[in-house]
């Protein structure tokens, strides 16, 4: 842990649309005291352009982020994993791991209308808020 900051990984199930958005989120409003990343349990090598458009809606852009699987990020060194894949943790990950395993359930837009995905941007969006202010807190409560 070199910089300092906390790492978290966001996952859903093709790394193309939810896991990307709290990324992006993420990156935007935690950058100074977290490192983000995302990842798929089955990632499709691409991000879903009703993401990408509705996260420039609010600003962030998200097109440079690429779909990744696991063995691109390092899960060993997370100290947060949020789970947005709807399987059961213990499926997913391996128990060994150190990091704080926390689940969202929140539905995939996939196919769906560009106002779900404005749905599920917005209810990640306030769901990453309130996960970095407890990364804030537990971290200030440390030193």
């Amino acid at each position: 842990k070199t910089s300092g900051k906390k790492k978290v990984l966001f996952v859903c199930i093709g790394n193309m649309i939810r896991s990307q958005m709290a990324e992006g989120f993420a990156r935007n409003g935690g950058s100074a005291f977290v490192e983000a990343y995302s990842a798929g349990v089955r990632h499709t090598g691409m991000v879903s352009e009703e993401a990408v458009h509705v996260m420039m809606e609010k600003g962030i852009d998200i097109q440079r982020q690429h779909s990744k699987g696991f063995d691109e990020v390092p899960l060993g060194e997370m100290d947060y994993i949020v789970n947005m894949s709807g399987y059961a943790n213990e499926k997913v990950f391996p128990a060994s791991l150190p990091a704080k395993v926390i689940s969202w359930k929140i539905g995939d837009p996939l196919g769906g209308s560009i106002a779900q995905f404005r749905t599920v941007r917005d209810e990640i969006g306030t769901r990453v808020d309130e996960l970095l202010r407890q990364i804030w807190r537990e971290a200030a409560g440390q030193n």
